[in-house]
């Protein structure tokens, strides 16, 4: 059984080829996963209010077509059955029936107060559950080391980046990293993972570094203060 929402496309989610950016694509999901945590079961809101918040260990995004502004759109998400710390969560995205994209996430629960983690078995919920999706591409990756990352530029997590928990919202890293692609006009995102090692809090510095993998394919990392990594990540793009 999953959670549907339905939602017009806004002007201001799109990009510079007038298509629905990646971050615009990340928050629709994201939004669908928060109306069905207040629907069914304890909301964002009252976890947080509780002393828990789930934060996000990784996501892989397949998109198959392209969205344009007022387009109608259905965001769709479901938990799956999940073990341990890990909480799966799946996602698709719909327009006229078709299906534009899908997306598979881990999430872990994190105790507030103590940044212990809260398993699975400990957190009994009501969210509707359906099977996980299986994607062409693998839900953890690790970036290839024969392929040189070059720094291509720094940034601080500024107030229009980070959420209630001040650090940088996990959908803002889609433009972040495209924001360094050189040739995004023109272009698209086809896929897109990312693993989030380390919370980039209000006020730090980042690092972003990038390696080009083949046509329209990067890699990036992104350090911290201190040298920590802060997320790894592989975008694939194609020319529109």
């Amino acid at each position: 059984m999953k959670w549907t929402e339905n939602y017009t496309v806004n002007a201001h989610d799109t990009d510079l080829n007038d298509i629905l950016s990646l971050t615009g694509m990340l928050r629709y999901i994201q939004d669908a996963a928060h109306c069905q945590m207040a629907g069914e079961g304890r909301s964002y809101e009252k976890l947080y209010a509780q002393g828990k918040a789930f934060v996000i260990s990784r996501l892989s995004l397949s998109i198959y077509g392209k969205i344009y502004a007022h387009d109608k759109i259905q965001a769709s998400t479901w938990a799956c059955e999940s073990t341990g710390v890990s909480f799966q969560r799946c996602y698709s995205v719909e327009r006229d029936g078709e299906i534009m994209a899908e997306a598979s996430g881990i999430w872990a629960l994190l105790d507030t107060k103590t940044g212990r983690l809260i398993r699975v078995s400990d957190f009994p919920n009501n969210y509707c559950m359906d099977a996980p999706l299986e994607l062409d591409m693998p839900s953890h990756f690790r970036l290839p080391s024969e392929i040189p990352l070059t720094l291509v530029g720094e940034r601080t997590a500024e107030y229009q980046d980070v959420d209630i928990n001040c650090h940088i919202n996990n959908t803002r890293y889609g433009d972040i990293l495209c924001g360094y692609i050189p040739e995004m006009k023109g272009r698209r995102v086809i896929k897109f993972s990312i693993n989030y090692c380390g919370e980039a809090r209000l006020g730090e510095n980042i690092k972003v570094y990038m390696g080009h993998t083949g046509d329209g394919a990067y890699i990036f990392r992104t350090l911290r203060e201190g040298g920590k990594t802060n997320v790894e990540a592989e975008i694939l793009t194609e020319k529109l």
